[in-house]
């Protein structure tokens, strides 16, 4: 999926979950702020923000025994690698890429569970 442009979540992101939908506009709002500040305080508050979602998305996904979970599991704890090798100021090309990635992530990854949860 394209990059939303302003850099912000959108019903196309919907996965009929309002808890994880409430939780991936923060996912949203914490990387474009992070984008506009780009301060180590500004990280961390997006590092905390994406561990928090994936933690309570994981543990729904646990709790319905969700059959995907340790190949989700995965692909999250990737992406937390590649986050928390950022320094700040986080380079504008690695910034794109973490917005790639959630937007990419979304309906490829997260869509395959509607419905299962």
């Amino acid at each position: 999926m394209k990059i939303p442009v302003p850099y912000a979540w959108t019903p196309d992101f919907k996965t009929t979950y309002d808890n994880i939908d409430s939780e991936h506009r923060t996912l949203f709002n914490g990387l474009f702020a992070l984008s506009e500040f780009n301060t180590q305080t500004q990280l961390n508050a997006a590092i905390e923000v994406f561990t928090l979602h994936f933690h309570d998305e994981q543990g729904q996904m646990i709790r319905s025994n969700y059959v995907n979970t340790k190949e989700h599991t995965d692909i999250h704890n990737s992406f937390m690698d590649t986050m928390r090798g950022w320094r700040s100021p986080v380079p504008q090309k690695d910034l794109k890429d973490g917005m790639e990635w959630l937007a990419n992530h979304i309906p490829t990854e997260d869509f395959k569970y509607k419905g299962k949860l």
